[in-house]
């Protein structure tokens, strides 16, 4: 009896032993597994979290004119060739705006001193246009002076058109309507302001008026310039209108 308890209790505690280290071993490989696997779980989420808010910054804030090209080179898109022309077309735009903002800027200042030298001397203006010869600032000044000579403005006299003629003849001798009737509109305001010294005038100055001379180098610019332009008397719309009349002049003087 003494001798089988011995080795009774010895076989429980082997096997008791046994046991513990199978438990603690599977429990505690358990554990490790469950914390190991929420770990990098977690640690995925960041990262990914973390790449997307750096993705989200870099595109916020890039440069436009920086990213186009990169967008075109990618090969996986399959339109490079498409998307590089795109780029090309932006950038020639882009160009083209600022060249067009450098003109429109220089026409405006042009303008602001034509206007300062009208308000303070009708000859010092005529002087600045013979000067500069800026077709295009011309033709957005002449309305001023056509309204003035509308009004009986003593500020523009016959000599003054006389000195502003071979200019409007630059306008008239563009293609576009809108310059065609800013240069037939003045002609026309001179012609209604002066008809009866003008038809008087002819070509020898008959007239005994002290602008005689005046009169008839106007009348002579005019017959001129419907010679050397036949164009001008095809012209349609309202400007055709106003093209009938200088010819109904012009008739008479001959």
């Amino acid at each position: 009896m003494s001798g089988g308890r011995p080795g009774n209790t010895s076989g429980r505690v082997r096997r008791v032993v046994s046991c513990k280290r199978k438990t603690y071993h599977q429990t505690v490989a358990r554990r490790k597994q469950s914390v190991s696997g929420r770990t990098y779980d977690m640690a995925n989420k960041e990262n990914e979290m973390s790449c997307m808010q750096d993705t989200q910054q870099e595109i916020f804030y890039m440069d436009p004119w920086e990213f186009l090209p990169n967008v075109s080179n990618n090969p996986n898109t399959g339109r490079t060739s498409s998307k590089h022309t795109d780029y090309s077309t932006l950038t020639e735009l882009s160009g083209d705006h600022g060249v067009m903002t450098n003109v429109l800027f220089g026409r405006h200042l042009r303008l602001k001193v034509a206007l300062t030298l009208w308000q303070r001397n009708v000859g010092e203006m005529l002087t600045y246009f013979l000067r500069i010869q800026d077709t295009g600032v011309l033709v957005d000044f002449l309305p001023l002076i056509t309204k003035s000579i509308n009004e009986d403005s003593p500020s523009i006299t016959i000599g003054c058109c006389v000195d502003l003629f071979p200019l409007v003849k630059k306008v008239l001798n563009n293609p576009y309507e809108e310059y065609l009737l800013v240069g037939l509109k003045w002609i026309n305001s001179v012609l209604k302001n002066w008809w009866v010294e003008l038809k008087a005038s002819g070509y020898s100055g008959s007239t005994n008026h002290p602008l005689d001379k005046n009169f008839q180098v106007f009348n002579q610019q005019l017959l001129e310039l419907w010679h050397r332009e036949p164009f001008l008397k095809s012209v349609p719309g309202t400007a055709g209108d106003v093209v009938k009349v200088i010819d109904s002049f012009l008739s008479q003087l001959t």
